[in-house]
């Protein structure tokens, strides 16, 4: 559909991101660049398409309440335009509720069997005609369920949340409720978070939050924000950004330490270290897919960090011929990415058995790390997710096989001997976790 419209490409990208199971983000991106789209239209059909992907579970309750066919019987084009319609209807307040039945119907009788049109149509007026009984329906619905349907997370996910940290509801507000922000991570280097901040437009709501960080609007393309092709940030949540603030000149007592960035892509951690160092360092990143390593050479070299090389290794296994060599490992290992949903709404429907094989994946990158590091160097462990299995148990596993390790205080918030989880209704940053671990001398 080359003449598409906001509406249309949400619909198109929505299915395309199901049917090849891709991160919406990259479906988002190859919408825009295919279609054009000026600013107005770019920013509906952004909201649409991310919107919907946050309130997919949402949204298919209300299409099961009010359809006597089953969600699942349902044609998935069918579906992603039911689900547009609705969170047009239901979240998005200055689009009249006919525009959005009408131009939903429309899309059935060009996208789909014309005899799915009046199914569709009769559908999104009922919910139309009934807004403020459902929504008060979904806001009284019990127990972890109505969390589930609430807050639009799989419900194992709030079990989860409620047995590891007792506090699932208010987990899910911060993540679900709060408008998230893009945040960046200034370069230092060359300037100050204030003086940043001072260059760009008031449209964007830049505010500085720390010494290092900013944020600004999330609808802003960052190549195009002021100072990008300057190399003065990159994008780095706050909470990344405190983990990374381990690595730092006081903790060395050698001019020029050396780091190895056992998972590094895309290279935030890495980019931070150096900045830290005062790019003062050796830091070795790697990762096991070496075209993306291109990632972490193309931002040091934006940066301006000359400390920064790149090579292909499997955290696994490692590279041993920095063993033995490292001043500190940074091992940022892959995750369940559950507290990064504000930013990332389709990992929240990740499956449960796919995260369950995690901590043993973790554990191996873990223990291959420790590998790198001298007698009194250390280890940051750290993951973007909120899961006792792949932070806390995955480090005591660790240390209950290497008794030449110990957990030594970060000073971070929530810190817990050595142990520190960023609570998002707490911190208000992405929810996180890490751990410094030291080899004794």
């Amino acid at each position: 559909m080359n003449n598409a419209t906001p509406r249309s490409a949400a619909v198109l990208s929505l299915n395309a991101s199901l049917k090849n199971g891709k991160f919406v983000n990259l479906e988002l991106d190859s919408a825009i660049k295919k279609y054009g789209f000026e600013d107005k239209d770019k920013t509906f059909f952004t909201r649409l398409l991310y919107g919907t992907v946050e309130k997919k579970l949402t949204l298919e309750y209300i299409v099961q309440k009010l359809s006597s066919t089953p969600v699942s019987k349902i044609q998935p084009l069918v579906m992603c335009i039911l689900e547009t319609g609705l969170y047009q209807i239901f979240y998005m307040d200055r689009v009249p509720d006919s525009a959005a039945c009408n131009e939903s119907t429309e899309l059935v009788k060009q996208l789909c069997p014309k005899a799915y049109a009046g199914f569709v149509n009769a559908l999104l007026r009922n919910a139309a005609r009934n807004k403020d009984e459902i929504l008060k329906e979904i806001e009284n619905l019990p127990g972890t369920f109505g969390l589930s349907v609430r807050y639009s997370v799989p419900e194992w996910t709030v079990k989860l949340w409620q047995k590891d940290y007792g506090c699932a509801e208010k987990i899910l507000d911060a993540l679900c409720t709060e408008v998230p922000h893009l945040t960046l991570r200034v370069n230092t280097m060359k300037i100050s978070a204030d003086e940043l901040c001072t260059h760009f437009d008031k449209s964007l709501r830049a505010a500085v939050t720390s010494q290092s960080n900013i944020t600004v609007s999330s609808s802003a393309s960052v190549k195009e924000l002021y100072g990008y092709n300057e190399g003065l940030f990159f994008v780095q949540d706050t909470a990344s950004t405190l983990v990374s603030s381990l690595i730092n000149r006081d903790v060395f007592k050698t001019q020029k330490p050396i780091i190895a960035d056992t998972c590094s892509c895309p290279g935030g951690k890495s980019f931070s270290a150096a900045i830290n160092l005062g790019d003062e360092c050796e830091i070795h990143s790697y990762d096991l897919h070496a075209n993306r390593l291109k990632l972490v050479s193309d931002g040091a070299k934006r940066l301006g960090l000359k400390s920064i090389s790149v090579k292909a290794a499997d955290g696994r296994t490692g590279d041993p011929e920095l063993f033995g060599k490292a001043d500190a490992a940074i091992c940022d290992v892959p995750c369940s990415g559950l507290g990064v949903i504000a930013k990332k709404p389709d990992i929240r429907y990740k499956d449960l058995s796919d995260i369950e094989r995690l901590p043993e994946v973790q554990l191996a990158i873990l223990k291959t790390s420790a590998n790198y590091v001298k007698r009194g160097g250390f280890i940051v462990y750290s993951t973007c997710t909120l899961r006792n299995a792949e932070n806390n148990d995955v480090v005591n596993a660790f240390l209950s096989e290497n008794g030449d390790f110990e957990l030594c205080p970060t000073g971070l918030p929530g810190d817990k001997d050595g142990m520190c989880t960023f609570l998002p209704h707490k911190t208000h940053t992405d929810g996180f976790f890490a751990a410094k671990l030291v080899k004794k001398a």
